[in-house]
C-alpha cells in the first residue's frame, strides 16, 4: 500500500495576540480590561500591562466613561469610529 500526501491547503496563520489586542481596542464603543482578558486568555494585569506597551508604541489610547451600570473604564484606539 503506498501513502499520499495530504492536498489540503496551508492552514492560514492566526493573528497574533497583539494583533487581536489591537482589534479589539480599535472598536468604536472600546472594551473593558475584563472583556478583553477573557477573549485573549490573559489576566488582568498582562492584559493593562499591554495596554502600555501600546502607548509605549506610540498608538494613542481613550479611556471612556463606563457604561450606565458599570464601574469599569473602557478602551479605545483614539480617533476609532464612534
Amino acid at each position: 500500500m503506498t501513502r499520499t500526501k495530504s492536498t489540503k491547503a496551508p492552514a492560514k496563520p492566526s493573528a497574533s495576540k497583539t494583533e487581536q489586542l489591537r482589534t479589539l481596542v480599535s472598536g468604536p464603543a472600546g472594551i473593558t480590561v475584563e472583556e478583553l482578558s477573557a477573549k485573549l486568555g490573559w489576566l488582568h494585569h498582562t492584559t493593562r500591562a499591554a495596554l502600555t506597551r501600546m502607548r509605549q508604541a506610540g498608538i494613542a489610547l481613550e479611556k471612556l466613561e463606563p457604561a450606565e451600570g458599570s464601574r469599569q473604564c473602557r478602551y479605545r484606539i483614539a480617533g476609532a469610529k464612534k
